[in-house]
């Protein structure tokens, strides 16, 4: 990892070389990491990756609301791979990111299902560090949708066949913007998998049954019922009755068959 301090030639060079121009479209994200308060520089993290979309920052920084280039004054940017010392800043830095999604949608998604998830995975019985990596990779389920244009987040109405290309990719580039942080590793399937469909008919990757990893299975329950009982900008919310019903019309298919029925257990115990 190489550091490069505030008004350096270093830093101008690798500036011109991320964004030679600020409209210029590019794979390259800045991902602010820290704000050293002592003498007010901005960390951050440059991420270069080509199977993330053309013109990824600029959709960045229209869902975070913050122009996170390194054109700020006094920046310092941390290029390559990151350091033990900053990976927690990484990880706050996207669970940021997951909380400016649910600003832009209007809605508490990303902890509503974090929240569904982790109680199923604990009425399953699974272990604890099981269970807190299960809340967490739910909590950033959407996380790639940070890097799609927020027009088609926010659409109200339905998605062009070209639209809907765009979000079919958010799973993947959700498990990419983890890769670099190593405590983050056990989770990117999770994060991945979680619009794989029981019968094998999901996305990305077409995984089916059992190949689909089990907190990519809680969380696709947990996220279809967040997504049906709370209001989104793209449809108007139902009935916990009538999203039940849902979950189990679709189990065996798009659900995991004991993942729905624990839920519905879950869901009994509360009412």
């Amino acid at each position: 990892m190489k550091t490069f301090p505030a008004n350096s030639k270093n830093q101008s060079t690798v500036q011109n070389e991320i964004l030679r121009n600020k409209n210029q479209l590019s794979n390259q994200l800045m991902i602010p990491l820290e704000l050293d308060t002592k003498d007010k520089a901005i960390g951050y993290f440059v991420f270069d990756d080509k199977s993330l979309p053309v013109g990824g920052q600029k959709y960045l920084s229209e869902i975070a609301g913050t122009p996170f280039t390194a054109e700020l004054a006094g920046a310092k940017v941390f290029y390559g791979p990151i350091l033990p010392s900053l990976q927690k800043n990484y990880e706050k830095a996207l669970l940021k990111l997951a909380d400016s999604i649910d600003v832009v949608d209007k809605s508490i998604h990303s902890d509503e299902t974090s929240l569904w998830a982790l109680r199923i995975a604990d009425h399953m019985g699974l272990s604890k560090e099981t269970i807190i990596q299960i809340k967490l990779a739910a909590k950033l389920h959407d996380i790639g949708k940070v890097v799609v244009p927020k027009e088609i987040l926010t659409k109200p109405g339905p998605l062009t066949q070209e639209e809907w290309e765009v979000i079919l990719q958010h799973p993947g580039y959700g498990a990419t913007l983890l890769e670099p942080a190593k405590s983050l590793h056990s989770i990117r399937p999770l994060v991945r998998g979680h619009h794989e469909k029981y019968n094998g008919e999901g996305y990305p990757d077409g995984l089916k049954g059992e190949e689909i990893p089990l907190g990519a299975r809680i969380i696709t329950v947990a996220d279809a019922y967040s997504t049906m009982t709370i209001r989104r900008i793209y449809r108007k919310s139902i009935s916990p009755k009538e999203a039940k019903n849902e979950l189990i019309r679709c189990s065996g298919t798009q659900f995991d068959p004991e993942v729905v029925e624990h839920m519905l257990e879950v869901l009994s115990k509360m009412s």
